[in-house]
């Protein structure tokens, strides 16, 4: 069961799956929104700006990319920081109380293949951009891009794996160098863009696959955006399980995950907008714009925001893995990050192009997955536990028949009814492979429906089933100790 290992087996600060300990939750706000940040502008945003200028022109563009990335931090947030930031646990642990003692397995298998998702995605990123570096260096052939891809982006996951050795002391310290390092990266490339492009010609310029449908084309802006906010849900627990408190987690992590978001999407956006072909990916054109050694500096900028970001993404997945009671037990540290791990070298060997290409449908993935999550989590805290003395932090820990968690077996169904009707909801106004849309998607996107339906179902179903059994720790209980507050 997710929280049956024994204190024992922990293996120092940050690496377990139990709660961070006050001392433990050292990390400060520069910390924390460093390493917010540096996750926040990983490279694949870029992509993320491309798929809104296949819709929007500069003007609607810049701000449907700035009202999505908030809107969706705004579901994280409350969906998240209440349990994880006061309580030190991750993001799949929050999720106990909706989900049973064994139904948040789901959030576990949820979040590492979403963290996996987002890995692969980075360091796939990060072999191309060295490729180009390669290639535009005369060091290989052009031929050889894809065996290059392969090999850089396996030798970009060790060296992932190597520095992840010391714990998340090494995210503490990387963090701030990387989010700096990263936004330099984004000003020069809005910089090289307006000196070869031109700003007019930027401002002027139109969608390359607009819908005739205005108000789609806002609503499918927004909607790509609100998800990617909504893919940090895995990181965000991870994060704030090492700062204080939760109301010194709250503005480091908007701050650090969706304003940065938002700002490298509309730089993505814009090398759209110039390069239609390019889909926001930079690495398709720096060093025709940037000149030689221009381009090979930004690439290598690339490649250094790669390794910080697949570096927190793979340390939440660590913490992931060590729900499981084996992995607790048997596994250190070490091994459990290469675990973490384990999937970025199967897929980056044996289809990185089809995985790459394919971003849209995973992103997908992340919408019609998360956006129930965030749903019944707020719903729970808010409307039902807030008021009933919040969440009982030892008894997610405590499995068991009678224990207060454990629901039917270890399952609560309004948790899952809940994320089905949302999922339903979100499958229904849009379809997220082929974005084939019903009434009324164009005038309220897909991702905050699909949370609304999502938490209704819960409260309903709890309401009349679950609070009248008497399951869920729902009766008034003395408030756990607040750590850090």
């Amino acid at each position: 069961m997710i929280g049956a290992a024994t204190p024992a087996t922990t293996q120092g600060a940050g690496q377990d799956a139990w709660p961070a300990l006050p001392h433990e939750r050292n990390w400060g706000v520069l910390a924390l929104f460093g390493n917010a940040a540096a996750t926040g502008v990983a490279t694949w945003v870029y992509i993320i700006g491309g798929f809104v200028s296949f819709y929007l022109s500069a003007g609607p563009g810049i701000l449907v990319i700035l009202a999505g990335g908030l809107a969706g931090m705004l579901l994280i947030a409350l969906a998240l920081l209440p349990v994880t930031g006061r309580h030190g646990v991750d993001s799949a642990t929050s999720t106990i109380p909706q989900l049973g003692t064994r139904g948040a397995w789901y959030s576990v298998f949820l979040m590492f293949v979403t963290m996996a998702g987002w890995n692969c995605l980075l360091l796939i990123f990060l072999g191309r951009a060295v490729a180009e570096i390669v290639i535009s260096l005369g060091w290989a052939d052009a031929s050889a891009r894809e065996a290059l891809i392969i090999g850089f982006s396996l030798i970009g996951a060790l060296a992932v794996w190597l520095l992840l050795w010391r714990g998340p002391s090494a995210l503490q310290s990387a963090g701030p160098i990387i989010s700096i390092t990263v936004v330099v990266l984004g000003l020069y490339i809005l910089y090289l863009l307006v000196k070869h492009v031109g700003w007019a010609h930027l401002l002027r310029a139109q969608p390359s696959e607009p819908s005739p449908d205005r108000a789609w084309n806002y609503a499918t802006g927004f909607e790509v955006l609100v998800v990617a906010s909504i893919g940090w849900w895995p990181y965000v627990g991870g994060l704030v399980r090492l700062v204080p408190s939760a109301r010194k987690a709250l503005w480091p992590t908007v701050g650090g995950l969706g304003l940065p978001l938002s700002v490298i999407s509309i730089v993505g956006f814009f090398s759209g907008l110039a390069f239609p072909q390019s889909g926001g990916d930079p690495t398709v054109f720096l060093v025709n714009l940037g000149g030689y050694w221009g381009g090979i500096t930004a690439l290598l900028f690339i490649v250094l925001a790669n390794v910080g970001t697949v570096m927190v993404g793979a340390y939440v997945s660590a913490i992931g893995l060590k729900r499981i009671p084996v992995v607790q037990a048997r596994c250190g540290w070490r091994l459990t990050t290469f675990l973490a791990l384990a999937p970025v070298f199967v897929i980056v060997v044996t289809m990185p192009g089809l995985f790459f290409d394919n971003f849209g449908t995973f992103l997908a993935f992340v919408g019609v997955s998360f956006a129930p999550m965030c749903g019944i989590q707020i719903a729970d805290y808010y409307c039902l536990r807030r008021h009933r003395g919040g969440v009982d932090v030892k008894a997610m820990f405590i499995t068991g028949p009678g224990t207060r968690y454990h629901f039917w077996g270890g399952i609560n169904p309004a948790g899952f009814l809940g994320i089905a009707a949302g999922f339903v909801a979100y499958l229904y106004l849009l379809d997220p492979l082929t974005y084939a849309s019903h009434f009324p998607y164009q005038y309220v996107s897909a991702s905050f429906p699909s949370a609304l339906v999502a938490g209704l179902v819960y409260l309903l179903i709890t309401r009349y089933f679950v609070l009248p059994s008497g399951r869920g720790g729902y009766a008034p209980v003395k408030p756990a100790v607040a750590q850090g507050q």
